[in-house]
């Protein structure tokens, strides 16, 4: 995509945003700020389908979707998806500290944790599902590109369906997804190429001290935070540090693979993620420092670990 068509698509993105807040308000100041909330509640065969979408906005499918990308697709782009997603959980929780907002009344049937607004499955919907759009927009995959708009809005759209956020909670998340998705967009180029310059010393070294900074930071402020701050910044932290280990050293190159060796490579990738994810849950105690160290781990090895295997399984 030349540089005037990603003006055009960002422009897209601002004009999306605009109409998503003014759509929200007017529904918000009309008063239907639990309207759809109740119209669902109780009908159980929309609430146990809408239970299943809403599992799309979760970590474990983020997690999947990012391997899958960065063992079969590209690994940069994998890796940019991730910390987008990655930015927009620590910032999302940030805010779900600052404004503390309770959950709607119709939260009894689901019995979601933690704050309400802005939803987080709506906000990190965007980062996640709308970047992947982006991407496929970028591609000229026009199936692929509707496809991951409409699980966006179908996500967003199950949290008041199963009546764990309000509209206010939903708009909000919606809207400060895309704000954070056009940010993004637009300024990660300029910081990856100023990253890029650095050695790989200095590299490593901020790969680690700004998750643990960002980590120290929420603690500090929100001590008794429920937030997932442990998991971003663990996360973080091993993805950036296998990332610069992986292209300097291992330098598996899912490009160049041929269609059964990405079958193949897809088909193990997911069985050790898998297997890590489920088996580091039962290892690690809840805790945020335990939190960090588990996903610190997890995503370093699923980096570093499963392409260098990759490597030695592909060798001609």
């Amino acid at each position: 995509m030349n540089e005037e068509s990603n003006d055009k698509l960002i422009l897209y993105l601002v004009a999306i945003t605009i109409v998503i807040f003014i759509i929200g308000l007017i529904l918000y100041l009309a008063g239907f700020n639990l309207f759809f909330n109740y119209l669902f509640i109780d009908n159980d065969i929309t609430f146990a389908i809408f239970t299943v979408i809403t599992e799309l906005g979760d970590t474990l499918a983020y997690l999947m979707i990012i391997v899958v990308a960065w063992y079969i697709y590209d690994k940069r782009f994998a890796k940019n998806l991730a910390i987008g997603l990655l930015g927009s959980f620590y910032f999302n929780n940030i805010l779900k500290d600052i404004f503390q907002d309770p959950r709607p009344p119709t939260n009894y049937k689901a019995n979601a944790e933690g704050y309400g607004f802005p939803s987080g499955h709506s906000q990190n919907g965007v980062a996640g599902w709308s970047y992947l759009a982006y991407e496929a927009h970028r591609k000229n995959n026009k199936i692929l590109f509707w496809v991951f708009t409409i699980l966006l809005f179908l996500i967003a759209g199950s949290r008041l369906i199963i009546g764990v956020h309000d509209l206010q909670d939903v708009w909000g998340g919606l809207t400060i997804g895309f704000i954070w998705l056009i940010i993004f967009i637009l300024f990660e180029p300029k910081v990856s190429e100023i990253i890029n310059g650095f050695s790989i010393v200095i590299k490593a070294i901020l790969a680690v001290i700004i998750p643990l900074i960002l980590f120290i930071i929420a603690i500090l402020i929100f001590p008794s935070s429920l937030g997932d701050y442990g998991l971003i910044s663990g996360g973080l932290m091993g993805l950036s540090l296998g990332y610069i280990i992986e292209t300097d050293k291992i330098k598996y190159e899912p490009r160049d693979l041929t269609t059964t060796q990405r079958i193949i490579n897809l088909g193990i990738g997911l069985v050790i993620t898998l297997i890590l994810y489920f088996g580091f849950s039962l290892l690690f105690p809840e805790s945020p420092i335990m939190d960090l160290l588990q996903y610190f781990v997890l995503s370093l090895l699923l980096v570093t670990l499963v392409p260098w295997i990759f490597t030695k399984i592909n060798r001609k």
